[in-house]
Protein backbone atom coordinates (compact mmCIF):
# COMPACT_ATOMS: atom_id res chain seq x y z
CA UNK A 1 0.00 0.00 0.00
CA UNK A 2 1.10 3.39 -1.27
CA UNK A 3 1.94 6.03 1.60
CA UNK A 4 -0.13 8.88 1.89
CA UNK A 5 0.46 12.52 2.67
CA UNK A 6 -2.27 14.71 3.87
CA UNK A 7 -2.08 17.94 3.14
CA UNK A 8 -3.65 21.09 4.49
CA UNK A 9 -3.40 24.49 2.29
CA UNK A 10 -5.30 27.98 1.72
CA UNK A 11 -5.93 27.31 -1.92
CA UNK A 12 -5.45 24.93 -4.67
CA UNK A 13 -6.22 23.48 -8.25
CA UNK A 14 -9.06 24.82 -9.92
CA UNK A 15 -7.79 28.11 -8.24
CA UNK A 16 -4.53 30.23 -10.08
CA UNK A 17 -4.71 33.36 -7.81
CA UNK A 18 -3.46 31.86 -4.79
CA UNK A 19 0.76 32.64 -5.77
CA UNK A 20 3.77 31.39 -4.87
CA UNK A 21 2.25 28.92 -2.15
CA UNK A 22 -0.57 27.16 -3.78
CA UNK A 23 1.76 26.38 -6.92
CA UNK A 24 4.21 24.86 -4.55
CA UNK A 25 1.81 22.17 -3.56
CA UNK A 26 0.62 21.69 -6.92
CA UNK A 27 4.02 20.99 -8.17
CA UNK A 28 4.95 18.31 -4.88
CA UNK A 29 1.62 16.94 -6.42
CA UNK A 30 3.00 17.04 -9.70
CA UNK A 31 6.68 15.84 -9.02
CA UNK A 32 6.14 13.32 -6.32
CA UNK A 33 2.31 11.45 -7.23
CA UNK A 34 4.11 8.71 -8.63
CA UNK A 35 5.52 7.91 -4.97
CA UNK A 36 2.71 8.06 -2.78
CA UNK A 37 -1.05 9.57 -2.20
CA UNK A 38 -1.38 13.27 -1.58
CA UNK A 39 -5.23 14.36 -0.08
CA UNK A 40 -5.71 18.17 0.34
CA UNK A 41 -7.63 19.98 2.46
CA UNK A 42 -8.41 23.69 1.02
CA UNK A 43 -10.79 26.20 0.42
CA UNK A 44 -13.61 25.83 -2.12
CA UNK A 45 -12.74 29.26 -3.92
CA UNK A 46 -10.00 30.89 -4.98
CA UNK A 47 -8.10 33.42 -3.20
CA UNK A 48 -10.27 37.36 -3.47
CA UNK A 49 -13.54 35.52 -4.46
CA UNK A 50 -15.99 34.18 -2.53
CA UNK A 51 -18.01 31.72 -5.03
CA UNK A 52 -17.29 28.34 -5.26
CA UNK A 53 -15.56 26.56 -8.23
CA UNK A 54 -17.46 25.34 -10.52
CA UNK A 55 -17.32 21.81 -10.76
CA UNK A 56 -16.00 20.49 -7.59
CA UNK A 57 -18.65 19.47 -4.65
CA UNK A 58 -18.43 20.95 -1.10
CA UNK A 59 -17.36 19.36 1.74
CA UNK A 60 -16.18 15.81 0.20
CA UNK A 61 -13.53 14.42 -1.68
CA UNK A 62 -12.82 15.32 -5.29
CA UNK A 63 -10.51 14.08 -7.74
CA UNK A 64 -7.95 16.36 -9.21
CA UNK A 65 -5.21 15.33 -11.09
CA UNK A 66 -3.73 12.52 -9.60
CA UNK A 67 -4.90 13.80 -5.77
CA UNK A 68 -7.95 13.32 -4.00
CA UNK A 69 -8.85 17.24 -2.62
CA UNK A 70 -11.37 17.84 0.05
CA UNK A 71 -13.19 21.46 -0.41
CA UNK A 72 -14.25 22.53 2.69
CA UNK A 73 -17.28 25.57 2.77
CA UNK A 74 -16.76 28.35 4.68
CA UNK A 75 -17.24 27.85 8.64
CA UNK A 76 -17.01 24.42 7.78
CA UNK A 77 -13.83 23.29 9.03
CA UNK A 78 -13.43 22.89 12.60
CA UNK A 79 -10.73 21.09 15.26
CA UNK A 80 -13.50 18.09 15.42
CA UNK A 81 -14.15 18.08 11.23
CA UNK A 82 -10.12 17.56 10.99
CA UNK A 83 -9.91 14.69 13.24
CA UNK A 84 -12.39 13.00 11.38
CA UNK A 85 -10.43 13.68 8.09
CA UNK A 86 -7.12 12.03 9.68
CA UNK A 87 -9.28 9.06 10.90
CA UNK A 88 -10.71 8.89 7.60
CA UNK A 89 -7.64 9.14 5.23
CA UNK A 90 -4.95 7.48 8.14
CA UNK A 91 -2.03 9.35 6.82
CA UNK A 92 1.89 8.33 7.28
CA UNK A 93 2.51 12.16 7.15
CA UNK A 94 1.22 15.56 7.44
CA UNK A 95 2.08 18.56 5.12
CA UNK A 96 1.28 22.03 6.16
CA UNK A 97 1.55 25.15 3.77
CA UNK A 98 1.82 28.02 5.23
CA UNK A 99 2.31 29.50 8.84
CA UNK A 100 -1.02 31.48 9.39
CA UNK A 101 -3.07 29.59 6.58
CA UNK A 102 -6.82 28.90 8.36
CA UNK A 103 -6.86 25.29 7.58
CA UNK A 104 -3.13 24.42 8.78
CA UNK A 105 -4.20 26.54 12.30
CA UNK A 106 -6.95 23.58 12.31
CA UNK A 107 -5.33 21.17 11.96
CA UNK A 108 -2.11 22.02 15.01
CA UNK A 109 -5.74 23.28 17.27
CA UNK A 110 -6.76 20.12 16.87
CA UNK A 111 -3.18 18.28 17.13
CA UNK A 112 -2.74 20.11 20.58
CA UNK A 113 -6.02 18.71 21.81
CA UNK A 114 -5.09 15.35 20.98
CA UNK A 115 -7.41 14.19 18.57
CA UNK A 116 -5.24 13.25 15.71
CA UNK A 117 -2.49 11.03 17.25
CA UNK A 118 1.01 11.14 16.94
CA UNK A 119 2.00 12.21 13.23
CA UNK A 120 5.02 13.91 12.02
CA UNK A 121 4.28 16.97 10.41
CA UNK A 122 5.85 19.02 7.68
CA UNK A 123 5.73 22.82 8.03
CA UNK A 124 6.88 25.24 4.97
CA UNK A 125 6.39 28.86 6.34
CA UNK A 126 6.44 30.47 2.50
CA UNK A 127 8.72 33.14 3.53
CA UNK A 128 6.11 34.09 6.24
CA UNK A 129 8.93 34.72 9.03
CA UNK A 130 11.39 37.12 7.17
CA UNK A 131 11.28 40.46 9.06
CA UNK A 132 9.57 42.23 6.06
CA UNK A 133 6.83 39.88 6.02
CA UNK A 134 6.39 39.91 9.57
CA UNK A 135 5.89 43.85 9.42
CA UNK A 136 3.12 43.48 7.81
CA UNK A 137 -0.04 43.49 10.09
CA UNK A 138 2.68 43.30 12.46
CA UNK A 139 0.66 43.76 16.17
CA UNK A 140 -1.73 40.90 15.48
CA UNK A 141 1.09 38.67 14.22
CA UNK A 142 3.48 39.22 17.32
CA UNK A 143 -0.06 38.46 19.00
CA UNK A 144 -0.78 35.28 17.36
CA UNK A 145 3.14 33.89 17.83
CA UNK A 146 3.33 34.58 21.09
CA UNK A 147 0.05 32.81 21.64
CA UNK A 148 1.36 29.94 19.32
CA UNK A 149 4.71 29.60 21.51
CA UNK A 150 3.09 29.09 24.78
CA UNK A 151 0.93 26.74 23.73
CA UNK A 152 3.12 24.21 22.08
CA UNK A 153 0.90 24.93 18.67
CA UNK A 154 4.38 24.25 16.42
CA UNK A 155 6.25 21.82 18.78
CA UNK A 156 7.84 18.99 17.00
CA UNK A 157 6.99 19.90 13.71
CA UNK A 158 10.37 19.21 10.71
CA UNK A 159 10.30 23.15 9.36
CA UNK A 160 10.82 23.26 5.53
CA UNK A 161 12.89 26.47 4.71
CA UNK A 162 13.08 27.26 1.26
CA UNK A 163 16.77 28.82 1.67
CA UNK A 164 19.25 28.93 4.23
CA UNK A 165 17.83 33.02 4.64
CA UNK A 166 14.57 31.31 5.45
CA UNK A 167 15.94 28.48 7.69
CA UNK A 168 17.75 31.52 9.39
CA UNK A 169 14.73 33.51 9.36
CA UNK A 170 12.90 30.20 11.43
CA UNK A 171 15.27 30.16 13.65
CA UNK A 172 15.51 33.35 14.77
CA UNK A 173 11.85 32.95 15.53
CA UNK A 174 11.14 29.57 17.04
CA UNK A 175 15.19 29.51 18.35
CA UNK A 176 18.19 27.89 17.49
CA UNK A 177 17.25 23.80 18.42
CA UNK A 178 14.28 23.80 16.39
CA UNK A 179 14.57 21.00 13.17
CA UNK A 180 14.93 22.89 10.01
CA UNK A 181 15.27 21.72 6.32
CA UNK A 182 15.84 23.07 3.24
CA UNK A 183 14.90 22.60 0.53
CA UNK A 184 14.31 24.95 -2.62
CA UNK A 185 10.12 24.94 -3.55
CA UNK A 186 9.53 23.21 -6.04
CA UNK A 187 8.84 23.98 -9.82
CA UNK A 188 6.86 22.47 -12.74
CA UNK A 189 9.36 19.98 -14.75
CA UNK A 190 9.06 22.70 -17.79
CA UNK A 191 7.35 26.43 -18.12
CA UNK A 192 6.08 27.29 -21.94
CA UNK A 193 7.40 24.00 -23.12
CA UNK A 194 5.91 25.55 -26.34
CA UNK A 195 8.09 28.82 -25.88
CA UNK A 196 9.16 30.23 -29.26
CA UNK A 197 11.51 33.59 -29.61
CA UNK A 198 8.85 34.62 -32.16
CA UNK A 199 6.39 35.16 -29.48
CA UNK A 200 8.50 38.19 -28.08
CA UNK A 201 7.72 41.83 -29.49
CA UNK A 202 10.13 43.98 -31.45
CA UNK A 203 12.58 45.90 -29.65
CA UNK A 204 13.78 48.96 -30.67
CA UNK A 205 15.39 52.43 -28.75
CA UNK A 206 13.05 54.31 -27.33
CA UNK A 207 10.13 51.88 -26.62
CA UNK A 208 9.53 49.02 -24.28
CA UNK A 209 7.10 47.13 -22.68
CA UNK A 210 7.11 46.18 -18.99
CA UNK A 211 5.59 43.30 -17.37
CA UNK A 212 4.22 43.08 -13.58
CA UNK A 213 2.76 39.80 -12.75
CA UNK A 214 1.70 38.99 -9.12
CA UNK A 215 -0.79 39.66 -6.33
CA UNK A 216 -1.55 43.66 -6.07
CA UNK A 217 -0.51 43.78 -2.35
CA UNK A 218 2.28 45.98 0.05
CA UNK A 219 4.43 43.40 0.15
CA UNK A 220 4.61 43.17 -3.96
CA UNK A 221 5.60 46.80 -3.88
CA UNK A 222 3.70 48.07 -7.15
CA UNK A 223 3.52 51.52 -5.61
CA UNK A 224 7.52 51.98 -5.87
CA UNK A 225 7.51 50.75 -9.43
CA UNK A 226 5.21 53.31 -10.56
CA UNK A 227 6.87 55.83 -8.40
CA UNK A 228 9.73 55.35 -10.60
CA UNK A 229 8.36 54.82 -13.88
CA UNK A 230 6.77 58.68 -13.07
CA UNK A 231 10.46 60.09 -13.15
CA UNK A 232 11.19 58.66 -17.01
CA UNK A 233 9.31 61.29 -18.75
CA UNK A 234 10.55 60.53 -22.40
CA UNK A 235 10.22 57.57 -24.55
CA UNK A 236 7.40 55.09 -24.77
CA UNK A 237 6.61 52.71 -22.17
CA UNK A 238 3.85 50.20 -21.69
CA UNK A 239 3.41 48.32 -18.10
CA UNK A 240 0.45 45.49 -17.89
CA UNK A 241 -0.18 44.59 -14.58
CA UNK A 242 -1.44 41.22 -14.22
CA UNK A 243 -2.74 39.69 -11.19
CA UNK A 244 -5.53 39.40 -8.40
CA UNK A 245 -6.13 42.55 -5.89
CA UNK A 246 -5.25 41.38 -2.81
CA UNK A 247 -5.40 44.68 -1.07
CA UNK A 248 -8.41 47.10 -2.27
CA UNK A 249 -7.22 50.50 -0.08
CA UNK A 250 -3.42 49.62 -1.30
CA UNK A 251 -4.64 49.25 -5.37
CA UNK A 252 -7.00 52.37 -5.10
CA UNK A 253 -3.57 54.02 -4.00
CA UNK A 254 -1.92 52.54 -7.11
CA UNK A 255 -4.71 54.24 -9.33
CA UNK A 256 -4.17 57.25 -7.91
CA UNK A 257 -0.35 57.41 -9.27
CA UNK A 258 -1.30 55.82 -12.34
CA UNK A 259 -3.48 58.69 -12.81
CA UNK A 260 -0.95 61.06 -12.76
CA UNK A 261 1.31 59.16 -15.15
CA UNK A 262 3.01 61.19 -17.80
CA UNK A 263 1.89 60.50 -21.82
CA UNK A 264 4.81 58.97 -22.89
CA UNK A 265 3.59 55.87 -20.55
CA UNK A 266 0.55 53.93 -20.69
CA UNK A 267 -0.36 51.49 -17.95
CA UNK A 268 -2.62 48.28 -18.73
CA UNK A 269 -4.54 46.75 -15.94
CA UNK A 270 -5.57 43.65 -17.02
CA UNK A 271 -6.85 41.31 -14.23
CA UNK A 272 -5.93 37.87 -13.42
CA UNK A 273 -5.45 34.90 -15.47
CA UNK A 274 -4.95 31.45 -15.36
CA UNK A 275 -1.31 30.28 -14.70
CA UNK A 276 -0.85 29.34 -18.61
CA UNK A 277 -2.36 32.33 -20.05
CA UNK A 278 -0.67 34.74 -17.78
CA UNK A 279 2.92 33.80 -18.86
CA UNK A 280 1.65 33.56 -22.41
CA UNK A 281 0.77 36.83 -21.86
CA UNK A 282 4.43 37.83 -20.02
CA UNK A 283 6.14 36.37 -22.76
CA UNK A 284 4.86 39.39 -25.05
CA UNK A 285 6.39 41.73 -23.19
CA UNK A 286 10.24 42.77 -22.71
CA UNK A 287 10.79 42.65 -19.54
CA UNK A 288 9.55 41.02 -16.02
CA UNK A 289 9.62 44.08 -13.13
CA UNK A 290 8.64 43.68 -9.54
CA UNK A 291 10.62 45.54 -6.92
CA UNK A 292 9.32 43.29 -4.17
CA UNK A 293 9.78 44.05 -0.55
CA UNK A 294 10.07 40.25 0.56
CA UNK A 295 10.05 36.91 -1.61
CA UNK A 296 10.53 33.64 -0.25
CA UNK A 297 11.45 32.25 -3.40
CA UNK A 298 9.39 33.86 -6.01
CA UNK A 299 7.82 31.26 -8.65
CA UNK A 300 6.96 34.02 -11.18
CA UNK A 301 10.85 35.45 -11.29
CA UNK A 302 11.65 31.76 -12.68
CA UNK A 303 8.35 31.70 -15.02
CA UNK A 304 9.31 35.60 -16.65
CA UNK A 305 13.10 34.32 -17.72
CA UNK A 306 11.22 30.64 -18.72
CA UNK A 307 9.02 33.51 -21.17
CA UNK A 308 12.00 35.09 -22.41
CA UNK A 309 11.76 38.52 -19.93
CA UNK A 310 14.54 39.93 -18.29
CA UNK A 311 14.18 40.55 -14.73
CA UNK A 312 14.01 44.12 -12.88
CA UNK A 313 13.99 43.55 -9.21
CA UNK A 314 14.65 44.44 -6.11
CA UNK A 315 17.99 42.36 -4.24
CA UNK A 316 14.98 40.94 -1.36
CA UNK A 317 14.72 37.81 -3.45
CA UNK A 318 17.04 34.48 -3.85
CA UNK A 319 17.98 34.96 -7.83
CA UNK A 320 21.23 36.77 -6.73
CA UNK A 321 22.96 35.40 -10.32
CA UNK A 322 20.85 37.19 -12.20
CA UNK A 323 23.12 40.22 -12.45
CA UNK A 324 26.67 37.71 -13.29
CA UNK A 325 24.50 35.56 -15.79
CA UNK A 326 22.83 38.88 -17.30
CA UNK A 327 19.73 38.22 -17.21
CA UNK A 328 18.25 40.52 -15.44
CA UNK A 329 18.91 42.80 -12.68
CA UNK A 330 18.94 43.21 -8.42
CA UNK A 331 18.97 46.80 -7.24
CA UNK A 332 18.87 47.62 -3.65
CA UNK A 333 15.29 49.64 -2.89
CA UNK A 334 17.14 52.26 -0.81
CA UNK A 335 18.43 53.21 -4.18
CA UNK A 336 15.65 54.51 -6.70
CA UNK A 337 17.35 56.50 -8.75
CA UNK A 338 19.82 53.07 -9.90
CA UNK A 339 16.07 51.70 -10.32
CA UNK A 340 15.15 54.23 -12.72
CA UNK A 341 18.44 54.42 -14.94
CA UNK A 342 18.05 50.65 -15.22
CA UNK A 343 14.29 51.52 -16.68
CA UNK A 344 16.06 53.82 -19.05
CA UNK A 345 18.70 51.12 -20.05
CA UNK A 346 15.54 49.04 -20.88
CA UNK A 347 13.68 51.84 -22.93
CA UNK A 348 17.15 52.37 -24.98
CA UNK A 349 18.35 48.80 -25.79
CA UNK A 350 18.63 48.12 -28.83
CA UNK A 351 17.03 44.74 -30.49
CA UNK A 352 20.23 42.78 -31.10
CA UNK A 353 21.36 43.16 -26.85
CA UNK A 354 17.81 42.23 -25.65
CA UNK A 355 17.12 39.24 -27.97
CA UNK A 356 20.62 37.92 -26.28
CA UNK A 357 19.24 38.57 -23.10
CA UNK A 358 16.42 37.52 -24.16
CA UNK A 359 17.50 33.88 -25.33
CA UNK A 360 19.99 34.02 -22.36
CA UNK A 361 16.72 34.31 -19.68
CA UNK A 362 14.93 31.28 -21.52
CA UNK A 363 18.12 29.11 -21.27
CA UNK A 364 18.94 30.03 -17.50
CA UNK A 365 14.77 28.80 -17.00
CA UNK A 366 15.72 25.98 -18.64
CA UNK A 367 18.94 24.95 -16.21
CA UNK A 368 17.62 25.66 -13.39
CA UNK A 369 14.10 23.41 -14.17
CA UNK A 370 16.60 20.64 -14.66
CA UNK A 371 18.76 20.54 -11.76
CA UNK A 372 18.12 17.14 -10.12
CA UNK A 373 18.73 18.14 -6.37
CA UNK A 374 15.44 20.21 -6.77
CA UNK A 375 13.63 16.78 -5.95
CA UNK A 376 16.21 15.07 -4.29
CA UNK A 377 16.42 17.56 -1.00
CA UNK A 378 12.42 17.72 -1.04
CA UNK A 379 12.53 14.02 -0.98
CA UNK A 380 14.84 14.18 2.04
CA UNK A 381 12.32 16.08 4.09
CA UNK A 382 9.43 13.63 2.79
CA UNK A 383 12.01 10.69 3.77
CA UNK A 384 12.44 11.99 7.17
CA UNK A 385 8.68 12.42 8.11
CA UNK A 386 8.01 9.26 6.80
CA UNK A 387 10.75 6.99 7.28
CA UNK A 388 12.65 8.75 9.80
CA UNK A 389 10.56 9.52 12.57
CA UNK A 390 9.01 7.28 15.00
Amino acid sequence: MRRRILIFCDYYLPGFKGGGGMWSVVNLVDRFGRDYDFFIVTRNHDLAETESYRGVVTDTWNDVGSAKVYFFGKGRLNTKKVAELVVEIRPNAIYLNSLFSLPVIKFLTARRKDLVGELPVILAPCGELSKAALKIKATKKKLFLAYAKAVGLYDGVIWKASFEADAADIRDVFGADVEVMTAPDLVPEAILPDFSPAWKPAKAPGSVKLVYLSRISPKKNLIYLLERLKEVDSGEITLDIVGPVDDEAYWQKCKGIIAEMPKNISVKTLGAYPNNEALRRMAESHFFVMPTLNENFGYVFIEALAAGCPILVSDNTVWTDVDERQVGWQIPLGEPERFVRQIRNCLEMDSTEYLRMSTDARKYAEDWLSRDEINEATARVLSRALDDRP
